[in-house]
């Protein structure tokens, strides 16, 4: 089954002047609930307004294939209060190397999806620095778009069930649009206008399913490499939830 609302979020945190890889700040609800009043369907993870705290942790404890050595951050969400929240405190860790190329006033969009994975973009005057993880989750700029290609499923699905009856796609592709060109597929690395893109998976059905895992960067605003260190960390589960 997929997780209910109550554990999951879509939280927005603009970063304040001075340090970009140790902070504090107020996160908010980036999407206000249909319904109002203190009933079940307002509950999020953290609650409508979690602190965030950005901190060293140090370098990847047991690296591996899917576990890239290197420099993490931590980053803590933690319930102002009990009210509306159903944990105490969550975090998950990114790549030092992003959270470096933060800047003062950007928009730091934090999502846990019904599937339980992490997507985590950063806008800078309306435009994507970065997006990691479940990026359809999170809100990807002006310029840059991203989505599961649900029309195309359908229809490609149909002409398979001709032949048989019972087939179903294991994995959606990801579908990538900027600066009007279309890009679809499973997993790669492209070069897309200003943006550099590796799929590591697209959307695995099931129920509930796994998300998308992507990393995207745009040109010289950060790296690369440590956008795909970030996407594999998010990858793997590695979210601490304190109840």
């Amino acid at each position: 089954m997929a997780i209910p609302s109550q554990g999951t979020f879509e939280y927005v945190a603009v970063v304040p002047d001075g340090s970009s890889t140790v902070f504090s700040c107020l996160a908010q609800l980036d999407r206000m609930p249909e319904h109002g009043g203190s009933c079940a369907a307002t509950v999020r993870l953290l609650g409508p307004a979690p602190q965030l705290h950005v901190s060293d942790a140090g370098a990847t404890l047991n690296p591996g294939p899917l576990n890239p050595a290197t420099q993490r951050s931590r980053l803590m969400l933690r319930a102002s209060g009990r009210r509306h929240a159903s944990a105490a405190e969550a975090s998950f860790f990114l790549d030092r190397g992003v959270v470096t190329a933060l800047r003062a006033g950007d928009h730091l969009h934090m999502a846990r999806t019904p599937c339980g994975r992490i997507g985590v973009s950063a806008i800078r005057s309306g435009q994507l620095i970065f997006a990691v993880g479940a990026i359809t989750a999170v809100p990807l700029g002006s310029d840059f778009q991203a989505s599961i290609p649900s029309d195309l499923i359908r229809e490609a699905g149909a002409l398979f069930r001709k032949r048989d009856s019972r087939f179903e796609f294991a994995e959606y592709p990801i579908e990538i649009r900027a600066e009007g060109e279309c890009r679809t597929g499973y997993r790669g690395t492209w070069k897309h206008g200003s943006f550099e893109v590796h799929v590591l998976h697209g959307h695995y059905n099931g129920m509930p399913g796994t998300n998308e895992c992507l990393s995207v960067v745009r040109a010289g605003a950060c790296s690369f490499v440590d956008a795909n260190s970030s996407a594999l960390f998010l990858d793997t589960d590695a979210f601490n939830i304190v109840r």
